[in-house]
């Protein structure tokens, strides 16, 4: 028996809410729900303008959440119906996080929620308002006074102007998009030349892409030696280890929060030591009637339970939060096995919750990631929810370290593991969670190691109907093969890798215990599924990649194993598989310019490739070969290959690295049923790539998917992703 784990069965979504039992975002079983009974429920209300010693009635609404809290805690005590606390339109300034401990649960039949009122919008901001006199000060800068804040007693790292983030003194200047590439970095950002005209840069950042441009690296100044460098502090957002690609690049960094480069519009300072705000409007800014708020908060709600003590059957729904503290320059955590690491926080934070959710909320420019599922969670919930302007990922489902059996890091790489037993060693994780329905866009803003979501150490978590694009790298990715299960199905992800190098809008890790295990062959095959023992389905998604970074759709790298991939529409990119075994990969339609990636096969490995639309808009090539040692010919068969620049070729950079013809591909055993013809898609102009009934595809057991299905449901969010797609150049696929 496997330990700590219940295991469902890979099925579409609402298979998987009925076995739960629930219908989205209520807590109300199916039967009750269907009997259409109504149920009698107590309600409390919230309003900005309110006054905690109201009692908390429509007309007399309280002020604060910490006091509908303590209410509802009261009321637990001897009612047994679900509680709605209703929140009035306004802002909410938070001036400490709303804590749900096991003490605030619901139950089942009783739930808590904390609901906007009607079609009204509660906003919960961890900023400060601040009432300013400003007065000019020179070249367009103005100042203001901020006493209580003298000294460090109100440190902030993001200021918000009438809803909008502004930004830190830096230089370059922001170029208008938070990519690193292009005129937003420079190389002399850091030369003495310019280090010796700032006074005193103790308290500045320095932020840019590591060398392979697998992410960022973000450091503290905290001082200059007699030659004009920077001391720097920090650079552990990637998991490194002491190589040249792990190192920061000089071609693409900036700083920022130096007093001497404020100089363009939107860029702000502040000077802790004497209380002063440093700001250059844009002309068009009423500055003297504008909002100005600091942020101080880095989160807002909190779930804090545990496994003995969950909370439970707690809601919150249609809420903006917004204005959280930057996260980037605080510790990060190293993530297993691999070369992420992250900041366990976010502007909701979930850590030992049952049955809980997040609905129709929508996260506007948090400092850091929106919701952090962390450690114990079941059940957990994110649904019809909006993320834009993130500073990092917008959802992050991350376990306990200490639940991995051998558990390694990049750093610390265990060669042959000892422990042989399959899944987790505690409960201690993620699993049944539900990301559903979700609109996730321009996120990554600082970050640029960050995804839309990304999931490490859990188990069994269905990411569904999401639609994410214009991110830096990954749309949703897999961090590591602990412990499999999970099913990503009706996303739709598109113009991913903008801020980085490497990934694509779908990537995984694996990294287990088997890929650590040296040369040992038959303990790598056996142990592959010691750590992803449940297999995870890909199915049913739209993956689109632009012309910028051209890369891998499904990118299973570095030993992933135990995936079914099918019914997924590639456009502009293909898949790539390395290393790994028990995957099987079949009735997808890939087109653009990248072959199928078949990297470090081993011999032994059971792969297999059969009934999926290959065409190459770009070359030849049907297959890229690198270090494969193949033994098992069969497994590539009955696909159909198309282009229209020749006569089809495999590179083969294993041993020879040279070219090979489809003929003699065949020749060797593989592909032996496979063909070379038009495809013949429907409207593919109009985003149709099903064949036609004379389709080869179809003879070769090919079977059509809808083209319709993918990505959000919300009609709102459908508007949106339609402007989002605009904004794509959809890769300039030209159809053969």
């Amino acid at each position: 028996m496997l330990p700590y784990l219940t295991l469902l069965p890979a099925v579409r979504i609402s298979t998987a809410l009925a076995a739960l039992g629930l219908l989205a975002g209520t807590g109300v079983s199916r039967a009750s729900a269907e009997q259409n009974q109504p149920q009698a429920k107590v309600e409390l209300f919230l309003a900005p303008d309110g006054l905690d010693t109201n009692s908390g009635t429509k007309s007399q609404p309280f002020a604060t959440l910490a006091r509908a809290r303590a209410a509802v805690r009261k009321m637990k005590e001897t009612s047994k119906l679900p509680i709605t606390v209703y929140l009035r339109g306004g802002t909410y300034y938070l001036h400490e996080p709303l804590v749900f401990t096991a003490e605030d649960s619901g139950s089942h039949n009783a739930p808590v929620q904390f609901a906007a009122f009607e079609k009204e919008k509660p906003v919960l901001s961890g900023g400060v308002k601040l009432a300013l006199t400003w007065k000019p000060y020179r070249n367009g800068i103005f100042q203001a006074d901020i006493p209580a804040a003298q000294k460090g007693k109100l440190a902030f790292t993001q200021l918000f102007v009438n809803g909008r983030r502004q930004h830190l003194a830096r230089y370059p200047n922001f170029s208008g998009d938070y990519e690193y590439y292009g005129s937003g970095c420079s190389n002399d950002s850091l030369s003495p030349e310019r280090v010796r005209r700032w006074k005193d840069p103790v308290g500045g950042s320095v932020h840019g892409l590591a060398s392979a441009q697998w992410g960022s690296l973000h450091y503290r100044i905290t001082g200059v030696d007699d030659k004009g460098n920077v001391k720097l502090q920090g650079g552990d957002q990637i998991n490194p280890r002491e190589v040249d690609y792990f190192k920061l690049d000089d071609n693409y960094r900036h700083v920022e929060n130096i007093f001497e480069e404020l100089d363009a519009p939107e860029e702000w300072y502040f000077d802790a030591n004497s209380g002063v705000l440093f700001f250059m409007p844009p002309p068009e800014l009423d500055l003297a009637n504008a909002r100005i708020e600091a942020v101080v908060l880095k989160q807002l709600v909190e779930f804090r339970g545990s496994l003995q003590q969950p909370v439970r059957n707690i809601h919150l729904s249609g809420l903006t939060l917004t204005e959280t503290a930057r996260t980037v320059l605080d510790k990060y955590e190293p993530l297993l096995r691999g070369d992420w690491s992250i900041v366990r926080a976010g502007a909701v934070f979930f850590d030992g919750a049952e049955d809980c959710s997040v609905t129709d909320c929508f996260f506007d420019q948090v400092g850091g990631n929106g919701v952090f599922i962390s450690n114990y969670n079941r059940r957990t919930k994110v649904a019809g929810c909006k993320f834009t302007e993130a500073n990092d990922s917008a959802i992050c489902l991350v376990g306990d370290f200490n639940a991995v059996r051998d558990g390694s890091t990049w750093l610390k790489p265990i060669e042959n593991p000892q422990d042989r037993m399959v899944g987790p060693k505690t409960p201690n994780y993620p699993a049944l969670c539900e990301i559903h329905d979700n609109l996730i866009h321009d996120i990554g803003l600082v970050g640029k190691q960050t995804a839309g979501v990304i999931i490490s150490m859990a188990a069994e978590i269905m990411v569904s109907h999401n639609t994410i694009y214009h991110v830096p790298r990954a749309g949703i990715c897999i961090n590591d093969d602990t412990w499999g299960g999970h099913v990503i199905e009706d996303n739709d992800v598109f113009d991913a890798v903008r801020g980085s190098g490497d990934h694509g809008p779908f990537n995984s890790w694996g990294r287990g215990r088997h890929w650590w295990g040296g040369s040992e062959k038959e303990m790598t095959r056996t142990m592959s599924l010691v750590d992803n023992f449940k297999k995870t389905i890909i199915r049913h998604n739209r993956f689109a990649h632009g012309s910028k970074n051209e890369s891998h759709g499904i990118d299973l790298d570095d030993g992933s194993s135990n995936y079914h991939i099918y019914n997924n529409l590639c456009l502009g990119t293909c898949f790539k598989l390395r290393e790994g075994f028990f995957r099987l990969v079949e009735n997808n339609i890939c087109v653009g310019p990248t072959p199928v990636g078949l990297h470090a096969w081993y011999k032994d490995g059971d792969d297999v490739i059969r009934r999926n639309i290959i065409v190459n808009t770009k070359g030849t090539h049907i297959y890229d070969l690198l270090s494969c040692n193949f033994a098992l010919a069969a497994h590539f068969d009955y696909n159909l290959f198309f282009n229209n620049k020749g006569e089809p070729e495999v590179f083969n950079n294993t041993a020879k690295k040279e070219l090979v013809s489809f003929a003699e591909w065949q020749e060797q055993g593989f592909d032996l049923n496979s063909v070379v013809a038009d495809p013949l898609f429907i409207d593919p102009a109009k985003g149709d790539y099903r064949v036609q009934p004379n389709s080869p595809a179809l003879r070769l057991g090919f079977r059509n998917f809808p083209m319709d299905n993918f990505g959000v449901l919300k009609s709102e969010f459908r508007a949106e992703a339609k402007d989002g797609h605009q904004r794509f150049d959809e890769a300039k696929i030209q159809i053969p």
